[in-house]
């Protein structure tokens, strides 16, 4: 079994949602993955074009199907749900984070991308958890509508059904707000890319770390999720700004270890 990769997830995590509907402030429930790192494969020029998926109404989980989660798309494309909170929070990584005129991916050697720390919230291959625009209490006997959806199956305890992606003519640096939206047909729907994941605390051991995220995560009592980012940003700017750069220096330090691994051929192979 592969050591490294987990589609599923390797570690328990109590997951928290935000309440339906819309609110007035961020809740600090969502999280995107705070122990494993999305690892993406696409054509090169696939990385230069805004890749989105449709907006989903609602997700339904069938628990009789061994937790099968299915989205309710509308006929629109964007990078996050149009709901208050997604505009706090894209206002937020617009000014503050200064996302646009950025490219999401970090490449690595053959061919593989992570995704910028900073992005995560607008890019569904992250694993972040994703708003929905409605849910409901349960609907009836083994079905139950979620607040929100992940690709990573494991999150969610349970795969997505119905899993569209789409790339834009349009370059990342071309765009002009983390809220626009897009006509169906304005996108090229393409078959999901390659996603793997890998333990943030396997990057850090194969690297013998001296610092690792969780000792960062303790020191400024915060995760890297945008919802606890923006909390940060208002309990205390300074922290804030000195949190982004040490988030920063982590990350390249992880892409030359996996770089490293790719090299010496432990990227997809068991190591010891």
């Amino acid at each position: 079994m592969n050591k490294l990769f987990y589609l599923f997830g390797v570690l328990v995590i109590v997951m928290l949602f935000p309440s339906c509907g819309n609110s007035n402030q961020p809740s600090s429930g969502d999280y995107m993955p705070e122990t494993q790192l999305a690892i993406i494969k696409m054509p090169a020029e696939a990385y230069k074009q805004v890749f989105v998926s449709p907006i989903v109404d609602s997700v339904v989980v069938d628990f009789s199907a061994l937790n099968l989660n299915t989205l309710f798309y509308r006929d629109s494309l964007a990078l996050c749900a149009p709901t208050q909170e997604d505009i706090i929070l894209s206002d937020f990584a617009q000014s503050q984070l200064n996302l646009l005129g950025t490219n999401p991916y970090v490449i690595l050697d053959n061919g593989y991308a992570i995704i910028d720390w900073k992005w995560s919230h607008f890019h569904p291959l992250s694993g972040a958890i994703r708003n929905v625009l409605y849910c409901s209490p349960i609907i009836y006997n083994h079905k139950r509508a979620n607040p929100g959806y992940s690709t990573n199956a494991y999150h969610m305890n349970g795969p997505l059904a119905n899993e569209e992606y789409y790339l834009l003519p349009l370059g990342w640096q071309e765009l002009k707000n983390l809220t626009s939206t897009w006509a169906l047909k304005e996108g090229e729907r393409i078959e999901k890319p390659e996603v793997k994941y890998i333990n943030l605390t396997d990057i850090e051991k194969y690297g013998n770390y001296k610092i690792t995220y969780k000792e960062i995560r303790q020191k400024y009592n915060t995760k890297n999720d945008l919802h606890s980012v923006r909390n940060l940003y208002v309990r205390d700017a300074a922290m804030f700004v000195d949190y982004v750069e040490v988030c920063d220096k982590l990350q390249s330090s992880y892409v030359q270890t996996l770089n490293q691994m790719i090299n010496n051929n432990d990227f997809e192979n068991d190591h010891n």
